[in-house]
């Protein structure tokens, strides 16, 4: 039985810089370091990875921390050897391009976003459709590190289709 996302994974070309911005833009904190960047004797070969979950084996994990996201997935960020080259997501890639974050004051979150470095898109947006309703929106921040987050405030609640069967789950206060 599914109960829900446990963690989501992100691979970045500088650990120390993704937990900064996690910790300081979206009150995140770290569990724990499986890979402790800068402990050479710690760092993993790709060819013992990649039977597991498909890492390249000509690659070493140089870092690896899971962070807990408030009332949320947690995350994990990997950090390889030569570095990963990032790039900037955008939901015309394939797979997946962004994760979105429930917050209670959209613009306060967004100024700590930028703070850390985060480059905020046009916004913030009314939402749409469904979505729509006093207070309900939407605003997109580009990570130091090329990974799209999307900031989402649902107060007036939103409309289902009428086959729905259940209701989106928004995180608690």
């Amino acid at each position: 039985m599914i109960r829900g996302i446990e963690h989501i994974g992100i691979t970045v070309s500088d650990l120390k810089q993704a937990e900064h911005f996690f910790i300081g833009a979206l009150d995140a904190s770290v569990l724990y370091r499986i890979v402790p960047p800068a402990e050479e004797d710690k760092f993993v070969p790709g060819k013992k990875m990649a039977p597991l979950n498909g890492f390249p084996a000509e690659l070493r994990l140089t870092g690896l921390s899971m962070l807990r996201l408030k009332n949320g997935c947690n995350v994990e960020l990997f950090q390889t050897d030569p570095p990963a080259k990032d790039r900037s997501a955008h939901p015309g890639l394939p797979g997946i391009n962004h994760f979105s974050v429930y917050v209670d004051d959209i613009h306060q979150t967004a100024e700590r976003m930028r703070a850390h470095g985060a480059e905020m898109l046009e916004g913030p947006s009314d939402c749409f459709a469904q979505e729509e309703g006093a207070g309900n929106q939407t605003w997109f921040g580009m990570t130091p590190f090329g990974v799209l987050i999307e900031l989402i405030t649902l107060p007036s609640g939103i409309r289902y289709d009428a086959e729905a069967t259940q209701q989106r789950w928004i995180p608690e206060a």
